[in-house]
């Protein structure tokens, strides 16, 4: 089947989400925005289906040997949901499944009007938000290196431009490459199609993103100026959960960015209304050059990691990508393969029942002044630490004798120094031969800590941290 292919501007940086109805005004009956040919339904939830139509017309709508009625209000406004489904199964990713058909129709004095949505698949739904670094194509840096022709995905789709697209060697390298990435890693695993809704616009920061008071844009950053045509036009289409990759156009935030990213999470899902739905974010990069000469002394870019890191503990189903092994002194870091597959193991483990495919590499649990000495224990580290080099898209080397870079500690007296890190077990042991009585501990705190060599036995970076916050 020919499929349509994006806009050139898609294929740039964003796929955009189009307006909530696309119809003409005079169109009796109008259906939302994501309910288009070639969807992808979430399983086993109730489907909800909705729209516009004249008002107090009976609605009727018949998809898989359901049948489902409403009337719409005093407006217009309709909405109803389908009972939960099973997902379609694949054999393999290259599986065409047979599409089914929906249909709808609204009927008001006897006069009828009927639409039908074609070639639908119910599977996992995923919404991938965020900027530039959530939007940028396939096409930009495929990898594996022949991703783009091998791309016959049949039951693998995003939604950019209004339309339903589905995976071929022709459309595949205007997918997000991180949700692309993400989405064929959970087929793989699961064997069911996957639907990615991108709504992703670069240079955005996060105000943009949340909904305003009233529903409507006001100029504190742009507050809602994003949320209000790619995000609120979505709002309950079914879904497992979302993925998001933003906060570079916020590194002047530093602590605040916690609350507003809690904010927004809690108000999207409020919005949804199905539940405390999974929500997995990047932690940013490292951008630029970091000062040697100032130990732990951090900037934007620091503290934005840690408010990240923050938000793991502050909201339930949430999960975080660290990114500090593959980052670039470019704006946008090329490799969004091993970012995608991080997000999917959260998706994996958390979602998908694979307790053991450990979701992250190490992240910061406490820490135990031992003399001179400070202990740093980890969550994610059950199968121990390792000392690792990451070279491009392979998996990391051990190199078990290396240095451990930009780790720092604190004396009594507020000074920090270089520290030596070395590593027993699972916990991480710290000291400075300049302190005697430590306080706490920084690891990559910093703009743009390269050669972060702190893994799990799994191949997971560790993450940044800071035993004392910002």
């Amino acid at each position: 089947m020919n499929q349509p292919r994006l806009s050139i501007s898609a294929a740039v940086f964003l796929l955009i989400i189009s307006p909530a109805i696309m119809a003409a005004e005079n169109d009796s009956l109008q259906l939302a925005a994501p309910l288009r040919d070639n969807a992808i339904l979430q399983q086993q939830i109730p489907v909800p289906i909705w729209g516009k139509a004249q008002a107090r017309a009976k609605i009727s709508v018949t998809f898989d040997s359901q049948t489902k009625t409403t009337v719409a209000d005093d407006v217009g406004d309709w909405k109803l949901a389908l009972d939960p489904m099973p997902a379609d199964k694949l054999k393999t990713v290259s599986d065409a499944p047979e599409g089914r058909t929906m249909t709808v129709s609204a009927e008001l004095n006897g006069e009828k009007v009927e639409k039908s949505i074609k070639n639908l698949l119910i599977g996992e739904v995923w919404l991938c938000s965020g900027q530039s670094n959530m939007g940028g194509g396939v096409r930009r840096s495929p990898y594996p290196k022949d991703s783009i022709e091998k791309a016959n995905y049949p039951a693998l789709r995003t939604r950019g431009d209004g339309d339903w697209i589905i995976s071929t060697p022709q459309t595949s390298g205007n997918f997000s490459r991180l949700a692309f990435c993400f989405g064929r890693e959970i087929q793989a695993h699961e064997k069911v199609p996957v639907g990615l809704i991108v709504a992703a616009v670069g240079g955005t920061s996060i105000q943009s993103w949340s909904r305003p008071p009233g529903d409507k844009p006001v100029s504190e950053k742009g507050l809602g100026s994003n949320y209000i045509p790619h995000i609120k036009p979505l709002i309950g289409y079914g879904m497992r959960g979302a993925i998001w990759y933003q906060g570079e156009a916020n590194v002047n935030d530093g602590e605040k960015y916690r609350d507003l990213l809690k904010s927004m999470i809690e108000d999207w899902r409020a919005s949804w209304g199905i539940g405390d739905f999974s929500f997995y974010y990047v932690q940013i990069a490292g951008i630029g050059e970091s000062p040697k000469d100032k130990p732990a002394m951090g900037d934007g870019r620091a503290s934005i990691r840690q408010a990240q890191f923050e938000v793991l503990a502050a909201v339930k189903n949430t999960g975080m990508a660290v990114t500090l092994d593959v980052s670039s002194e470019k704006e946008h870091p090329i490799n969004k393969y091993d970012v995608g597959l991080r997000l999917a193991r959260w998706a994996l483990h958390r979602d998908y029942g694979h307790k053991d495919l450990v979701p992250s590499g190490p992240l910061y649990k406490s820490f135990e002044v031992e003399g001179s000495k400070i202990r740093v224990k980890f969550d994610y580290t059950q199968n121990g630490l390792m000392l690792a080099e990451k070279k491009g898209y392979e998996p990391p080397a051990e190199t078990p004798n290396a240095p451990i870079p930009w780790l720092s500690i604190r004396d009594k007296d507020g000074s920090w120094h270089w520290a030596e890190g070395v590593i027993d077990g699972s916990d991480l042991i710290v000291s400075s031969k300049e302190v005697k009585n430590p306080t706490a501990v920084r690891y990559a705190y910093t703009v743009y800590p390269i050669d972060c060599n702190l893994y799990n036995k799994d191949g997971l970076p560790a993450g940044p941290f800071s035993t004392c916050g910002y």
